[in-house]
C-alpha cells in the first residue's frame, strides 16, 4: 500500500465528511440556520458511525453513539429535535446522494477478449422494500395492508462494473416500480438488466433506439410472433417460422434451450432466450437485443445471472447496516434514518473497494459490512477530532480488510461465478 495513494484517499475523505461542506449542506437546505452543539456535521458523522458500526434499534441508540463520538452530554430531547425537522431526510439525502457520486471507483473489468468490454457501464435495476412502524401507514401505504400496512420501498440502480450506486429513489411501497426505471437515454453505450417487472415493450423499444441494450426476464403470458428459431445448437427449426409463441409452448420442454428471433408488432424486434425450468416445470424467458453473432446463448444467461449482485447488496443493507423499520411514529424521522443507514452502506463498501485497490486482493463487499465496525470508529473519530490521524487509521483498516474480508472462493468465481463472463478485479489507485 503506497503512502502516496493512501495520502490521496486519506484527503478524499477529508473532503466528503469535511465540517464546512457538511455545515453548508445543512444551511442550503435549511436544516440549520445557527449552528449549534448539534451542527449538522456532527450529527451526519454520528449517525453514520453508529449505523456503520452497531445494531439501531431506536433513536436512543443513535442519541447515546452521537455523544460519545462527539465527547458531548446532549440531552434526549435537544437531539430528538433535530430528528423531527422536516428537512432532516432532505438533508440526510443530499449526503448520501453526495456520497454516491465521490466514494466510487472501477473495481471490475472485462478482459478485452471479452464481447461484454464494449459496454462502458452495466446497469442492475431493482427495488427492494420493507415495513416500518403501521402508525405511518397514510404516509407509507404498503401493498400488504394486513401483515404490513406501512412500508417502504428503495429504487436503485446499481452499476456493476463499480458496485456503486447510481441512483437511489425513496417511496411508499404501494408506488410501482415501472415509474422509477432507468431514463432510456442514460442506457446508450450500456447494458441494461432487470427482472420481469420491466418487461415492458415500449421502454426496451426506445432503450434499443438510445443504442443501449438489454437483459430482461420477460413474464410467462408473452406472445410475439417467431420469426427464427434456433436450437442450443444453431439448428433452424422451420416449423415454427411465422407462429405466435403459444402454438409450440407445449414442444418447448424437448429442447435445452431455444434462441427465437421474435416481433411484438408495432412495438418491438428482440431475441427471445428460452430454457426449460424443471423444478416449477415452465419454459423461462429472457428477451435482449443483444446480436447473435457475437453473443452466444449461454453468454446471455449468464449476464442475466449478473443481476443477483443488486440482491446481494440489498442483503447487505438489511444484514449490516441497521436498514429496517425504525421505532418512530414520525415520517421526517423515519426517512431520515433511512438515508442515514444508506449512507453508512455507501462508505463500507467503498472501504471494501479501497482494500481491494491498494491492497491488491479480491475482497467480499458482504465480509467488510460484517466485520468493518472493529475498525471503523477510529477513522470517525479521527475525522472529527485529530484529522492527523486520518491515513493512519485508513491503512489500519484497509489491512485488516485484507487480511479480513477476502473472497473465499476466487477460482469458483472464475468457474461459475460473476467472473465467468470475462470480469477481472482491478488493482491500483483509484
Amino acid at each position: 500500500m503506497e503512502r502516496k495513494h493512501l495520502s490521496t484517499v486519506a484527503r478524499q475523505f477529508k473532503r466528503s465528511f469535511s465540517q464546512q461542506a457538511l455545515n453548508g449542506l445543512g444551511k442550503a437546505v435549511r436544516f440549520c440556520v445557527r449552528v449549534r452543539e448539534i451542527t449538522p456535521y456532527r450529527l451526519a458523522l454520528g449517525l453514520i458511525e453508529v449505523f456503520a458500526t452497531m445494531p439501531v434499534k431506536t433513536i436512543a441508540d443513535a442519541h447515546r453513539a452521537f455523544n460519545a463520538l462527539c465527547n458531548t452530554t446532549v440531552q434526549y430531547k435537544p437531539f430528538h429535535n433535530q430528528l423531527v425537522k422536516a428537512t432532516f431526510p432532505t438533508f440526510m439525502r443530499g449526503l448520501c446522494e453526495q456520497l454516491m457520486a465521490r466514494l466510487t471507483s472501477e473495481v471490475l473489468r472485462f478482459t478485452p477478449k471479452s464481447p461484454f468490454a464494449r459496454f462502458t457501464h452495466i446497469t442492475i435495476h431493482d427495488g427492494t422494500s420493507f415495513a416500518v412502524k403501521s402508525t405511518l401507514k397514510k404516509t407509507f401505504p404498503g401493498r400488504f395492508t394486513k401483515v404490513s400496512p406501512a412500508a417502504v420501498e428503495l429504487h436503485v440502480s446499481l452499476e456493476l462494473l463499480s458496485e456503486g450506486l447510481e441512483t437511489v429513489t425513496l417511496t411508499p411501497d404501494k408506488e410501482s416500480e415501472v415509474h422509477h426505471a432507468p431514463v432510456p437515454n442514460t442506457l446508450r453505450g450500456g447494458l441494461f438488466l432487470a427482472d420481469r417487472m420491466f418487461f415492458i415493450k415500449t421502454y426496451l423499444a426506445e432503450i434499443s433506439a438510445h443504442g443501449g441494450y438489454f437483459i430482461v426476464k420477460a413474464k410467462g403470458v408473452i406472445n410475439p410472433m417467431i420469426r427464427q428459431a434456433l436450437t442450443h445448437e444453431g439448428s433452424e427449426i422451420k416449423r415454427f417460422q411465422n407462429l405466435p409463441l403459444k402454438r409450440v409452448k407445449s414442444k418447448v420442454s424437448k429442447y435445452r434451450a431455444l434462441d427465437l428471433d421474435v416481433v411484438w408488432e408495432g412495438t418491438l424486434k428482440a431475441r427471445l432466450i428460452v430454457t426449460w425450468d424443471p423444478k416449477n416445470k415452465r419454459p423461462r424467458y429472457l428477451v435482449t437485443n443483444l446480436p447473435r453473432p457475437e453473443f452466444t446463448l449461454e453468454q446471455i444467461c449468464d449476464a442475466y445471472r449478473l443481476r443477483w449482485q443488486v440482491e446481494l447488496m440489498f442483503k447487505e443493507w438489511k444484514s449490516h447496516t441497521s436498514l429496517h423499520a425504525f421505532d418512530t411514529s414520525k415520517a421526517h424521522i423515519a426517512e431520515g434514518l433511512i438515508w442515514a443507514a444508506l449512507c453508512a452502506a455507501l462508505l463500507k463498501r467503498y472501504c471494501a473497494h479501497l482494500a481491494q485497490r491498494l491492497c491488491q486482493v479480491p475482497i467480499s463487499t458482504r465480509k467488510a459490512a460484517m466485520c468493518l465496525h472493529h475498525v471503523l470508529s477510529d477513522i470517525f473519530r479521527a475525522l472529527m477530532h485529530a484529522q492527523r490521524h486520518v491515513q493512519k487509521t485508513l491503512r489500519r483498516a484497509l489491512h485488516y480488510l485484507s487480511l479480513n474480508a477476502q473472497r473465499a472462493h476466487p477460482k469458483r468465481d472464475h468457474r461459475s461465478g460473476r467472473l465467468k463472463l470475462g470480469l477481472q478485479h482491478v488493482y491500483g489507485a483509484p
